[in-house]
């Protein structure tokens, strides 16, 4: 398992935050975006064993976190871990005894400090240096403190790694590679999303018994008007300018705009 120095790159940070100059805070942004991909990717840790380490190196910490609520729902929630003695299955006795706490960031907080931080990795326009308006340097320092205070506060937490999830593999019918879901999204959302970043193909997904999931991949289907061939496109992937070809003559086309039209239910058909 990797261990990753989350401690060290924030110290560096606040280091920089209470001593450096103005012109060392982009070295502050930089420690602290590493602070947060160091927590992020150490959750990933605890499925290194089923998903593959080359996806994760593709991830961004955003979309690593967004990934994984797919796999633990409630990976970006705070929680306490308790025990208590069971004389009897499923009948505690009610002494808890407290043994870790859980502290996390929301998706939505990682999303938008991440690229916070990462936007004042670039030389602003119409300026010659980084330090150039003390006023806007000023209020950046304190935008990364409160960054720095935040990360404190999660970094404080016992449990950092751990999952107790039931999970869900399925073929991806895009890419051909074994994705996982965890048991409990698919019953709050009937929704999956393949785990590799260069594929991405979402599915609606149904419990036909119990424990017994139906994946149909999102997709339209599109007619070849050179040969009549029935062609399969995703839907994340309907968007102007995006280019595909037949499966069968390979002739290539380009979406270059978007309708709406609808079509009697009966008469719909869906990828099994």
């Amino acid at each position: 398992m990797t261990t990753y120095d989350k401690w060290s790159c924030l110290e560096r940070a606040q280091s920089i935050l209470s001593k450096g100059g103005d012109s060392l805070l982009r070295y502050a942004c930089l420690e602290l975006r590493f602070c947060m991909e160091a927590i992020t990717y150490e959750k990933l840790n605890a499925y290194s064993g089923y998903v593959p380490t080359k996806v994760f190196k593709k991830w961004q910490p955003n979309h690593a976190l967004k990934m994984l609520l797919q796999f633990e729902p409630h990976a970006d929630e705070e929680f306490s871990l308790c025990i208590s003695p069971e004389p009897e299955l499923a009948k505690p006795t009610g002494n808890w005894t407290t043994i870790g706490e859980h502290r996390a960031f929301k998706l939505s907080w990682l999303n938008k400090n991440y690229n916070r931080l990462g936007s004042y990795l670039h030389m602003p326009q119409n300026s010659n240096s980084f330090d150039e308006d003390v006023e806007d340097s000023s209020k950046i320092r304190k935008e990364l403190q409160e960054i720095a205070t935040e990360l404190v506060r999660i970094l404080d937490g016992d449990i950092s790694s751990m999952t107790l999830a039931t999970r869900v593999q399925f073929k991806c019918q895009a890419c051909d590679q074994i994705s996982v879901v965890h048991e409990s999204v698919l019953r709050e959302t009937h929704h999956a999303t393949c785990i590799y970043p260069e594929c991405g193909a979402e599915y609606h997904v149904i419990e036909e018994d119990r424990g017994n999931w139906q994946f149909k991949m999102k997709a339209i289907c599109f007619k070849c008007p050179n040969c009549g061939t029935n062609n399969w496109l995703e839907s994340h992937k309907l968007d102007i300018g995006t280019k595909f070809k037949c499966r069968s003559c390979a002739e290539m086309y380009q979406i270059i705009s978007g309708e709406w039209r609808y079509e009697q239910e009966s008469k719909i058909k869906t990828i099994s």
